[in-house]
């Protein structure tokens, strides 16, 4: 059973800033990050944070700006509440690097992608599952405060690591609390052959794979003697 989710994606000074900035637009934004897998907290390391937000903002334009419509909501509540969480967050501190938080568009079912740096422990938006078209941009100052933040939600159902150190990709993958761990591509990933589920409240069990049969099956022990 699925519940939920607040994917971070952690970005190392050692990653492909092209493959990670495409991955995170599109892990952010697809179907406009109404996904229970959406990233919604990406985590890149200070010493590269400039040039990844040069090439973030630049994808997330190329992909989902340059003069298309605006994405489609499902209704109008998911819009009104994602310009609150980012209106909140804007007034507690954090700053848009992507996207007018004053657009208005042609309904009230959609919103353009907002992208916030600056998102810290107090606003509503480091926290709630936004569910829509906004996604923090966090810098961190290592693997372990990059891990202490992806792990600082309830949720913990995907998430997303981009190195090109598949041993140290690894070493952080173990530590993320969360269902899966997707290295050098994006957290929003699902296939029929590998079993899919969340920890804390992203839900328990799993579904796909054999390990997604399992959870329907129960385990009888009989004895016979002659």
């Amino acid at each position: 059973m699925e519940l939920g989710g607040k994917a971070p994606s952690i970005v190392c000074e050692d990653a492909d800033l092209q493959k990670a900035a495409r991955g995170c637009a599109i892990g952010s934004l697809l179907h406009s990050g109404q996904i229970c897998m959406s990233t919604e907290r990406i985590l890149v390391h200070k010493s590269i944070a400039p040039k990844f937000k040069e090439a973030f903002t630049g994808a997330v334009e190329q992909i989902f700006g340059a003069g298309k419509d605006a994405p489609i909501l499902v209704d109008g509540a998911p819009v009104v509440k994602n310009k609150k969480l980012v209106e909140d967050a804007a007034r507690k501190g954090a700053k848009p690097i992507y996207g007018d938080l004053d657009a208005s568009e042609a309904s009230k079912t959609r919103m353009r992608p907002v992208v916030m740096e600056g998102v810290e422990p107090g606003m509503d938006l480091y926290y709630t599952e936004s569910f829509g078209p906004t996604v923090s941009l966090i810098q961190v100052e290592s693997d372990e405060e990059a891990i202490r933040i992806a792990n600082d939600t309830e949720y913990g159902l995907t998430s997303a690591v981009f190195t090109e150190d598949l041993r140290r990709g690894l070493k952080i993958a173990k530590q993320i609390e969360t269902g899966a761990v997707h290295i050098n591509s994006m957290s929003v990933h699902d296939e029929s052959a590998l079993p899919h589920g969340g920890a804390k409240k992203s839900g328990f069990g799993r579904f796909n794979s054999l390990e997604g049969l399992e959870e329907w099956v129960r385990t009888k022990t009989v004895t016979w003697q002659d």
